[in-house]
Order: C-alpha cells, then sequence, then structure tokens
C-alpha cells in the first residue's frame, strides 16, 4: 500500500503525462506554422497523392521523395486538411509532445532515487529538458517527422527498462516476447521514416551488453531484431512491396547500385553534403558542428548535448571499467543495467549516424534522450554520489541556458476571419483540366499548390534532383519521355518565376517551347508566387 507521498508523487505523474503533450501542442500555435522546404517539396503532396490516388497520375512531382513513404503525410495531411491550421497545428505539436510522457517513464523506470517524490521531480525535469533541446524545439509542430518516429524509440526504450529483471534473469519466454514488443515499436518507426534504421540498430545491439548470460544476451537480440522487422513490416511493407513491383528495388531509388533497378543510375543515392572532409574531422565530428551547425544542416541552431555526450561517455566507461572491482553496490544515479544498454545504445546509434548520414536531424531521438543519458554517465565518474548529482544539475544548466533553436521556416497562422487552412494557393481558370497536363520546371519547392489544382489536372516533372531531360545511366528518363511526348492535350508549366528561363530550356529538349507571354502568377501563402506559362510543341518544318 502506497504511503502519501508515493500517492501524491503518483498523482503528480499522471498530471505530467497528461499535461506535457498539451503544452507542447500550446508552443507550437506560439511558434508560428510551418512552412519547411519539405513541406512544401513533399510531405504536403505525398499525403495529398496517396489520398487521392495519384501516386500513378503524376510523375515526380515532389522530385525524388515521390518515392518516400507516405504513410505520415496522410496523416497531416488529413489533418491539415480537414481542420482549421491552429487547430491541426496544436494537435500535431500534442501528438509531438507524447515524446515527453515517454521520456517521464523511462527516467522513472531508470533513475535510483528511493524517496518517489524527488524520483517523480527529476523525471519530470530530465523529460522537460529532453523536449527543449535546439533541434527537438526546431522541429516541434513541423513536418520533417524525426520528432514522431522518436515515439517508436523512446517507447521501446521504455519496455526495455521497465522489464530489466525479467529480461536479465526472467523466465525466457516472457523476456524474449517482451523484447520482441519492445522491437515493434522500433521496427515500426524504422518503417515509417528508413534512417531511423540506426537506433532500431542500436537498441539491438545494446542487448549484449546487458548484465546476463552471454547465450540470454544472443536471444534477447534477436528476438527484438524479430520485433524489429514485423514492425518495419506493419508500417513500411506496403510502400516496400509498391516500389519492388513497380521498380525492382525496396527502398528506390536509394541502394540502387545493390538492386540495379534500370529505372534510376546505378549509385546509392547518398546525400553526401554533410560529409566530413577528412577521417580525423568524422571522428571528432562533435567538436565541429556543436559550433558550426551548417555543417550538419541547413539552418543554424545551437546544443550542447551531443558534445557533452560525446566527451563524458568515455569517460564513463573507462571509469566504470577501472573501477568495477571497489565501487558499493547501488553505485550511480540510475540502475546499472539499464545505464550500460541505453549508453551503448546511443553509442552505436551515433556511430552509425556518422557514417551513414551527417544530418543532425536525424540526431534528435538522441537529443532528447541526452538528459538521461548524461546524469547516466556522470553518475559513472568517480564522484560522490552528492557530487555527481550537483555536476549533473550543473551540467544540464549550462546545456539548457545556451541553447538555441533551429527554425527551418515559419509563417503567421491564418487569419481566423479567412479560410485559416495550412496551405493556400490561388490558381487560375483552366481551361480543358482533364486534358491538361502541367510540366514542372526548376529545382524549387512547389509541388504544395497541386492539391489547388482541379483534380482532373496531370502533373509531370521534367527538372528534379533525381531526374534532368538531359541525365545520362537514368532509365527514368524514357518513362519522361513517353509521358510527355505520347500527352494529346495542352500543355502548361509550373516553376518559380527565377526558374522560368531554366525551365524553358528543359521543355525544348522535350521538344516544347515554353510561351513567357502568357504567364500567370499563383500566388500562395508558403512561399514566393509561382509562375503558370502556356507551354506548345515545337512546329516540325
Amino acid at each position: 500500500m502506497l504511503d502519501g507521498d508515493a500517492r501524491t508523487a503518483r498523482r503528480l505523474g499522471w498530471l505530467f503525462l497528461l499535461l506535457a503533450p498539451l503544452a507542447h501542442g500550446a508552443l507550437t500555435l506560439a511558434f508560428g506554422m510551418d512552412a519547411n522546404w519539405d513541406l512544401r517539396n513533399y510531405h504536403w503532396y505525398n499525403g495529398y497523392a496517396l489520398l487521392n490516388g495519384r501516386i500513378d497520375l503524376d510523375l515526380l512531382p515532389a522530385q525524388m521523395p515521390t518515392f518516400y513513404n507516405p504513410l505520415l503525410d496522410v496523416a497531416f495531411y488529413g489533418l491539415a486538411s480537414a481542420l482549421p491550421a491552429r487547430v491541426a497545428g496544436f494537435v500535431w505539436g500534442t501528438v509531438q509532445g507524447i515524446n515527453l510522457s515517454l521520456l517521464f517513464l523511462l527516467a522513472q523506470a531508470c533513475l535510483r532515487v528511493n524517496v518517489a517524490m524527488l524520483r517523480t521531480v527529476a523525471a519530470m525535469l530530465l523529460a522537460l529538458m529532453g523536449g527543449l533541446g535546439g533541434g527537438t524545439l526546431g522541429l516541434l509542430g513541423t513536418t520533417f517527422h524525426d520528432n514522431l518516429v522518436s515515439l517508436g524509440v523512446i517507447a521501446a526504450l521504455v519496455v526495455v527498462a521497465r522489464a530489466l529483471p525479467l529480461l536479465k534473469t526472467g523466465r525466457l519466454v516472457m523476456a524474449f516476447g517482451r523484447v520482441a514488443f519492445a522491437g515493434l515499436f522500433a521496427g515500426a518507426a524504422m518503417g515509417l521514416k528508413n534512417p531511423t534504421v540506426i537506433y532500431a540498430v542500436g537498441l539491438c545491439l545494446a542487448f549484449l551488453a546487458l548484465p546476463a548470460h552471454p547465450v540470454r544476451r544472443l536471444f534477447l537480440a534477436f528476438f527484438f531484431g524479430l520485433g524489429v522487422l514485423a514492425g518495419l513490416a506493419g508500417t513500411g511493407g506496403f510502400w516496400m512491396i509498391h516500389l519492388w513491383h513497380d521498380y525492382g528495388n525496396p527502398v528506390f531509388p536509394h541502394m540502387n547500385h545493390v538492386f540495379q533497378s534500370p529505372f534510376a543510375a546505378m549509385s546509392d543515392y547518398v546525400n553526401a553534403s554533410f560529409f566530413p572532409a577528412s577521417r580525423l574531422e568524422r571522428l571528432l565530428f562533435p567538436f565541429t558542428f556543436t559550433f558550426a551547425p551548417l555543417t550538419v544542416g541547413e539552418v543554424p541552431w545551437f546544443d550542447l548535448r551531443a558534445l557533452a555526450l560525446f566527451v563524458l561517455v568515455p569517460l564513463a566507461a573507462l571509469s566504470a571499467l577501472a573501477l568495477r572491482r571497489i565501487r558499493p553496490a547501488g553505485f550511480g544515479l540510475a540502475d546499472a543495467a539499464a545505464t550500460r544498454f541505453l549508453l551503448v545504445a546511443l553509442t552505436v546509434t551515433y556511430a552509425l549516424w556518422v557514417v551513414m548520414f551527417c544530418i543532425y536531424r536525424y540526431l534528435v531521438p538522441l537529443e532528447m534522450l541526452a538528459p538521461l543519458a548524461l546524469v547516466m554517465a556522470v553518475g559513472l565518474l568517480p564522484l560522490s554520489r552528492r557530487w555527481a548529482v550537483r555536476v549533473s544539475i550543473a551540467l544540464l544548466l549550462v546545456i539548457q541556458a545556451t541553447v538555441q533553436p533551429a527554425d527551418w521556416g515559419r509563417v503567421p497562422w491564418p487569419s481566423p476571419d479567412g479560410p485559416g487552412r495550412w496551405v493556400t494557393a490561388e490558381v487560375p481558370p483552366i481551361e480543358d483540366p482533364h486534358a491538361t497536363m502541367v510540366l514542372m520546371g526548376g529545382y524549387w519547392a512547389i509541388s504544395h499548390v497541386i492539391p489547388s489544382f482541379p483534380p482532373g489536372v496531370r502533373f509531370v516533372r521534367i527538372q528534379s534532383n533525381f531526374l534532368q531531360p538531359d541525365s545520362v545511366g537514368n532509365g527514368y528518363l524514357a518513362i519522361l519521355k513517353d509521358k510527355v511526348s505520347s500527352h494529346r492535350g495542352p500543355y502548361l508549366m509550373l516553376s518559380t518565376i527565377p526558374d522560368t528561363a531554366g525551365a524553358a530550356k528543359a521543355a525544348l529538349r522535350l521538344g516544347l517551347r515554353l510561351d513567357p507571354e502568357r504567364c500567370r502568377p499563383i500566388p500562395n501563402n508558403l512561399g514566393e508566387t509561382l509562375n503558370l506559362c502556356a507551354v506548345a510543341r515545337v512546329a516540325v518544318e
């Protein structure tokens, strides 16, 4: 039976679980409406396309991300197209705020604090700080989804942390079932956004570090992996089957040097623009990107968490190894098994990230987990418990005080007096929409205006970060040329105004001429005014 202090702590915990997500929803409204480049390029269009049966009707309208799993985009588009933008933004931010609730549950399960109220308050503070990082705040209310797939990663950790006694020595069937259940969450996150693979692998390999019999560790990792595969199939299987059926590559166009689909170049299609210039810089990368954030992203931000972990985790590991025989039982600020599991998982995750991506947004789930991980690491240093607490508090205060959030682009919320929708565009009348093909030129993000066109119009992008009319070695070019040449109705060209001249040159390569005198503007609420120009076939003399 719980005493009065424990009952109060439990009530406070429940209150935090309920209110923290709502606070994130309210913070979303304070930050403004998301208008990031990726939203305009593919997040808005991809959700619209799947819901309206346009997957096989349009061609590359969202550039290479046309081939990305649209499931989370469907959720956002359905929400934001049905509700006023402010309401949709609050709901979207609240869902992302569930990260705080999960971080609280994780910290509460891991912290070694005997007084219930103190453990609850400490877990609340760590969870709050997990939601206030430079990348995390920047992503709040946006459509990048890194702070949505984080829900699967942190949920998997919560399941593991709360089951650690069972995993170490409990009945095998129950232990294997529990880790498979945890794997479902990590696999579902990976299926929704493929770069989350680094967390699934990190968590899987961390089971090999648990204080248990070596054979038991292997089986725990194996059954976690089975759960990951099931979760991956549940959220990403349908899209991988679609890509395999249509292009012969389940992650098309990525890894095409392996799958060798004829519809793309023989390339891995990895974005190498953020990779360090040398091996030494890669080895010491946190010292670079912490103070030069544009080396790992498109916008500036500042947060010391990754650098602090990079320094402290190796020191903590060396300390734990050196002093393991003389430390008393119960040493540290968190459960020993949980500490070992989380720090190993994050170490593997970071190592995979620095080899595969070097894009900071993909590290945001790690950024969320960093406050708890830092407390765990400090607890392994050769300090008394009192000094470990003091150092942890001082370190976390410095980190939080110096945070500068990222901003990938926001605009004011629409006026309640107007339509109040997330995306609006003023498309001029189109005489025969069912017979019209709109070509898309340039390389800017413009597909967000497509849902504002009449539904019968077809869209074909002739310039993109995947394909251009003069591409060599990309078999998809034949599909594009056939799609354009077989069309018998009128053509129009959609581009930004600065891209119009380049779009006209690309159209000439396809036997079409753009008429710059017959262009009409398309104002929209998320970006610059677009151009919609008349296009005709080049007369054959």
